[in-house]
């Protein structure tokens, strides 16, 4: 299913069907080949309750693969969650777990990649809250 980019249908020139017509993904991303040497990626993050009760919150943040074709990028069973953050932490302290992950994780999966295939974040997806968190504003 990440060959979608590759093997759909393509839309006719300056029609918009999928992200992967967009200037910026072909900018961002790349040209795309088979087999997919990069997947590219949506990140989102937003509190919830950790618990019924609804006592303690946190933030998961998650990542859609935007490789997969559109029906299936939201799924369950397709996102990959990258980071659990307390909401019990406010600025500036929450940056330090968005440098981290940034340094020791995202760093390596878009510059060496896993077997050959890297991974980049195409977008965000937050609220202004959230967004203040990750920029350190």
């Amino acid at each position: 299913m990440c060959q979608h980019e590759f093997v759909r249908p393509k839309p006719d020139d300056g029609l918009i069907a999928d992200v992967y017509d967009c200037s910026a993904w072909k900018e961002f991303m790349g040209p795309v080949s088979y087999p997919v040497q990069r997947y590219g990626f949506q990140y989102c993050i937003d509190g919830m309750p950790a618990n019924a009760e609804g006592s303690h919150s946190v933030k998961p943040g998650g990542l859609a693969n935007f490789s997969l074709p559109p029906t299936e990028r939201f799924k369950r069973e397709n996102m990959l969650l990258l980071i659990v953050i307390p909401t019990s932490i406010k600025d500036p302290g929450v940056k330090k777990y968005y440098d981290f992950m940034a340094t020791y994780e995202l760093n390596e999966l878009y510059n060496t990649g896993v077997c050959g295939v890297k991974m980049k974040i195409f977008s965000t997806s937050m609220d202004t809250p959230g967004r203040s968190e990750l920029m350190g504003e």
